[in-house]
């Protein structure tokens, strides 16, 4: 019995038989598409050998320059641009900070110079102010030396392949070092970060506390508390905070823990100074003294200091027990704000950084025996 097979149609036409099947792609084709099919094959085969023939010959090819080499000059060109343009603008930031520190110092040193001069004439100095000169003596070198509060900087912009330095102060670091943490880290080119400080500078905690003490007062709980121990004219106790300040705003916080019937005291003066006690008048019981013209502040929010003078006469008592006050120091606009939470008045003074240079120093003063102020953090 005969069997019938039938035969595949040709991939090409639909005419003729298929007589072969092609193993690669597995279609039949008639006698002359088959001939057609490979004579397409032998032309990619040739495509192909021209391709490798091409590929070898630009591997060989030598002094050859990717893509990415033309990135990177152009990237190595525009970072030594930037990188150049910070390091002028940063060494003249830094040369003015350093030319002002100078002359703060110069009308210190002039000052100091003046006052023991005067007082070696008349040979009229104690062993206080034999310490207080020597330690402004030393605070003086320690300026001159190493300026304090003065920072170099990454300029740690995300936009940017690479770090750039800028000068910048003591806040301004923390604000930076804060925003580092709050994003994430990326891999880029750093450059080596440098602080310019004094020791006593980098042990400064962040908030601020109680220091000196001129007078008869004690410090308690980690030196946020003074409490006056006797007050008399003469020892009616002075407190300097231990921070110092030239740049940005700051708020302190104080409570009254317990006040007697004379007011308080509370402002700044400039660091490299504390409060005289020599010439001082006290006249129908108002403490109207004239103090360093550094000085400024407020006695009771209703008296106020400028530049060491008594500026009202008003004697009326706002603050008691249990107050709270924020004192204000806005380094930026040049003013301090004494603010009192619970009347909610808000006293200003503009300074004259002629007679109040920074960096600034807070001061309060008490006047009763058991006298208490907290600082609040």
């Amino acid at each position: 019995m005969a069997t019938n097979t039938a035969k595949k149609p040709c991939a090409k036409c639909s005419k003729g038989s298929g007589v072969t099947t092609c193993d690669g792609c597995q279609q039949s084709f008639c006698t002359k598409h088959f001939v057609e099919h490979r004579h397409e094959l032998s032309q990619q085969m040739t495509n192909i050998n021209q391709e490798h023939d091409l590929l070898r010959r630009d591997l060989s090819k030598e002094n050859s320059k990717h893509s990415f080499l033309n990135r990177i000059d152009i990237w190595e060109r525009e970072s030594i641009n930037k990188i150049q343009a910070a390091a002028e603008t940063a060494r003249t930031d830094l040369q003015q900070l350093l030319d002002r520190t100078k002359n703060d110092l110069k009308i210190s040193i002039e000052k100091l110079t003046n006052e023991l001069n005067s007082c070696q004439q008349s040979d009229d100095f104690t062993e206080n102010d034999l310490k207080r000169w020597n330690e402004q003596l030393k605070e003086l070198r320690k300026n001159l030396d190493i300026p304090s509060t003065i920072f170099i900087v990454n300029d740690d912009d995300m936009k940017s392949s690479i770090h750039l330095i800028r000068i910048c102060n003591k806040q301004q670091k923390q604000q930076q070092q804060q925003q580092q943490i709050q994003r994430p880290s990326t891999p880029v080119i750093r450059t080596v970060e440098h602080r310019i400080h004094n020791i006593k500078d980098s042990l400064c905690v962040i908030n601020e506390k109680f220091g000196d003490i001129d007078g008869k007062a004690i410090l308690s709980e980690d030196n946020l508390v003074v409490t006056c121990c006797l007050a008399s004219i003469l020892t009616q106790p002075i407190i300097y905070g231990i921070n110092r300040y030239s740049n940005g705003k700051h708020h302190i916080r104080f409570r009254i823990e317990k006040m007697g019937d004379l007011r308080l005291f509370f402002g700044i003066i400039r660091s490299l100074e504390n409060i005289s006690r020599s010439g001082q008048t006290q006249t129908n019981n108002n403490n109207n003294y004239n103090y360093n013209n550094s000085l400024y502040g407020w006695w009771d929010l209703n008296e106020a200091i400028i530049n060491g003078k008594v500026q009202t006469t008003k004697y009326r008592n706002i603050l008691s027990t249990g107050d709270e006050l924020t004192l204000i120091l806005d380094c930026d606009n040049k003013q301090i704000q004494l603010q009192h939470h619970r009347t909610k008045r808000l006293a200003q003074l503009l300074i004259d950084l002629n007679k109040c240079p920074f960096p600034w120093k807070i001061v309060i003063r008490l006047q009763s025996a058991g006298d208490c102020v907290r600082i609040l953090q």
